[in-house]
């Protein structure tokens, strides 16, 4: 006989806060009004040089809630990206303007990073939205108090879709409003096959993009203790629903990286930590441009020593169509990605002093290398000190 929703949920909460991981449970956060009083707590004891320990008033809160109340999930997305990697809210305390951090997703596993795990939380119904029945939801995990992924948990009668089913249809009715628009990535299960996606419009949910884990080794994952160890304890959660995901600005989505994309950037940012170089072997439409874009971004962001990532295109005609792709997924990016359309551009952006994405052509490195900076230029000797990584597209032609 399959075990017990409840059963089910309560062997996924002990996995989750075992002494080898970071989440803590929290049993006493059941309505809309504990989870705010909660995200109020964490937010004024991280912040509170910054507030001179006095609380946040009552229509200061009502600010906060109303700016971290989204419309979308990819709204949510775009506020979560922060200013690199700080996400702020911003309150005016008398002539002063008081930027708050939320989060920081530099304090991964550490700093003012808090993790916790909710369960059956009520979703009551709202009559304003024309939402007409209550819900309880299964296990959320909260970081700093805000819902990032939220897990949906079936017994083994039940195929994982009716999971999905289930989001689709909470997300319809409305459910995920409030400090719930932040939720990033969904987890379904149903005991023996876990998969997760990122988090959409229920008219824009598409089962294509259902993904399950696999390791290392080309193992797939599909117990959800097992999924649970790997995918969901920290600092991974953590990584998923920042390092991990890419907003395309074009479409308006959120879209969260397959686990041989994460392998591969996490392959790469080692192997670059050891200064070794490597390939990254991608077939015809399993996302190429967007692991490019991901491991340029992250090498930038993870290892403080490189200056610069140049993303190095071979082709001319992929020129504009792969830099309009980066830029679509960098726009809300603190980083700039350039369209550098002459060597005297590069050279200039090689040696602004700034820490950036270069998305460039092999030719007019090459033109720059082999004539174009003359050892007389005054900013040779920057660019020739210049720590820098580089990411070759299609480097088999390079």
């Amino acid at each position: 006989m399959p075990e017990l929703e409840a059963i089910i949920e309560r062997r996924l909460i002990a996995q989750l806060c075992n002494e080898e991981s970071q989440w803590t449970y929290r049993p006493d956060i059941k309505t809309e009004d504990q989870l705010w009083n909660n995200f109020k707590y964490i937010l004024e004891q991280n912040n509170k040089a910054k507030l001179n320990d006095i609380p946040l008033s009552e229509s200061e809160f009502a600010k906060i809630k109303n700016d971290v109340s989204h419309s979308s999930f990819y709204d949510a997305g775009k506020w979560m990206v922060g200013e690199n990697g700080q996400v702020y809210v911003h309150i005016q305390r008398g002539n002063e303007t008081l930027h708050l951090m939320v989060m920081n997703n530099e304090h991964i596993a550490g700093g003012t990073s808090v993790y916790e795990v909710i369960n059956q939380y009520q979703a009551f119904a709202s009559e304003e939205n024309g939402d007409k029945r209550n819900r309880r939801f299964d296990v959320t995990l909260l970081i700093n108090g805000i819902p990032m992924i939220h897990i949906e948990l079936k017994n083994k009668n039940h195929s994982y879709m009716d999971g999905y089913r289930q989001i689709k249809k909470y997300i319809a009715e409305g459910k995920f409003r409030g400090l719930f628009s932040n939720v990033q990535m969904f987890v379904v299960s149903n005991v023996v096959d876990t998969k997760y996606f990122s988090a959409a419009r229920d008219t824009e949910l598409n089962k294509k993009f259902i993904t399950g884990w696999i390791d290392e080794k080309n193992v797939p994952v599909c117990d959800y203790i097992e999924f649970s160890k790997v995918v969901l304890r920290i600092p991974q959660a953590h990584e998923m629903v920042t390092q991990n995901m890419v907003l395309d600005n074009d479409k308006k989505k959120l879209l969260i990286l397959r686990p041989y994309q994460i392998h591969a950037i996490n392959a790469m940012r080692q192997a670059s930590k050891r200064g070794e170089s490597g390939y990254i072997w991608h077939t015809t439409g399993s996302g190429k441009t967007m692991t490019s874009y991901k491991a340029t971004r992250n090498l930038l962001m993870d290892i403080p020593s490189i200056e610069k990532t140049i993303f190095l295109i071979d082709r001319k005609e992929l020129d504009t169509q792969t830099t309009m792709d980066f830029q679509s997924y960098a726009e809300q990016d603190t980083i700039d990605v350039d369209d550098t359309n002459n060597v005297k551009k590069l050279i200039k952006r090689l040696a602004d002093g700034k820490q950036q994405m270069i998305v460039t052509t092999r030719q007019k490195l090459q033109r720059m290398i082999n004539g174009s900076l003359k050892e007389s230029d005054k900013n040779y000797q920057k660019i020739k000190n210049l720590r820098v990584a580089f990411v070759v597209d299609e480097c088999h032609r390079a």
